[in-house]
């Protein structure tokens, strides 16, 4: 199990339960400012650390929430890839997949990131996915 604790806004320590040494710091302000993002986007990165215990991370610009996931779904996005010069980047996550105007939903240790016309019938904790391959219900945390 991951602990996620934030520092900062766009900041956050990340370590794995019982595993020693696998604190990882990550701080996503440097990508947000060399790229000068702004509004609503995520930002999703595979973690560097520790190796056997690495997963999918996410960060939400709206909520200022991190995410540690085994699996995302991403049908049907645009995005884009953005990376700092390794030569100068002194911080991790260095290369990220942004994604606009998307909405993130949490189903146990899985994400689903579907653009904003992709939701239908959103309403309380349910909702119905409109686009994808296979059309279905989810009662979902969101974020």
């Amino acid at each position: 199990m991951k602990t996620i604790q934030k520092i900062g806004k766009a900041k956050f320590k990340v370590s794995t339960d019982n595993v020693p040494n696998s604190e990882l710091e990550l701080d996503f302000n440097p990508i947000i400012d060399e790229f000068n993002l702004k509004g609503d986007f995520l930002l999703v990165h595979w973690q560097a650390k520790p190796k056997g215990y690495r997963k999918w991370g996410i960060y939400a610009s709206k909520s200022d929430r991190y995410h540690s996931l085994s699996a995302i779904d991403m049908e049907r996005w645009t995005g884009k890839t953005l990376q700092l010069d390794d030569a100068t980047a002194k911080t991790v996550p260095s290369a990220v997949l942004l994604v606009r105007d998307a909405r993130l939903i949490i189903v146990d240790d899985c994400a689903i990131v579907c653009t904003r016309q992709q939701l239908i019938d959103v309403s309380g904790d349910s909702f119905q996915l409109l686009s994808f391959s296979n059309p279905i219900g989810i009662n979902v945390t969101n974020s």
